[in-house]
């Protein structure tokens, strides 16, 4: 009797399971300046005639280690991409990060830690003016934020693999977009 129970327990607990890791990789393509910007015309890859829209061009890495189940983690991401002046920057970030909603294949996640934002000093660029804003090093300008976070949509693809969409409030200047993969492990 017992022989046949053993298989059954072990597919019980197959379906339980839940993955301590996930890695995720995303493409960062889209910022979208909440007021209109002093220097459209610095903006090569802009949408609109005032900036408001522009592309970026680059990619996100994440990993995150679950401490709750697979509801709350902690997720270190490092970003490199072109900023809206075309120049090169990125981002490192360490946060925790919980699970807002989840209803079938569908979640939403919502994080909030230290961000370090970086980027090539735009005082190079002809028609810029240093509103100090940003601190700057040598040739680069940046910025540290307590309080970075993002809000993530996941759409379940396998047992394993989610579809994962970032809406990232970098306020009161932009909000930024990026799309890719995640993957439990």
């Amino acid at each position: 009797m017992i022989g046949w129970l053993l298989p059954l327990c072990v597919l019980a607990q197959d379906s339980l399971k839940s993955y301590k890791n996930a890695f995720t990789v995303k493409l960062f393509g889209m910022s979208l300046h909440l007021r209109e910007s002093p220097y459209p015309e610095i903006f090569p890859k802009r949408i609109d005639d005032k900036g408001y829209l522009v592309l970026n061009v680059g990619g996100i890495v994440g990993y995150e280690r679950f401490v709750v189940r697979d509801a709350i983690s902690v997720r270190v991401e490092q970003g490199i991409y072109t900023d809206c002046a075309a120049s090169l920057a990125g981002f490192t970030h360490i946060g925790w990060r919980g699970r807002i909603f989840e209803k079938g294949r569908h979640s939403l996640n919502g994080g909030i830690g230290p961000t370090l934002v970086y980027r090539r000093d735009w005082n190079r660029i002809d028609g810029y003016e240093d509103d100090g804003y940003f601190n700057r090093s040598g040739q680069w300008q940046y910025k540290f934020y307590w309080y970075g976070g993002e809000f993530e949509y996941n759409y379940k693809l396998s047992e394993q693999t989610d579809f994962s969409a970032n809406l990232v409030p970098g306020l009161p200047e932009l909000i930024s977009v990026g799309v890719g993969i995640r993957r439990h492990f």
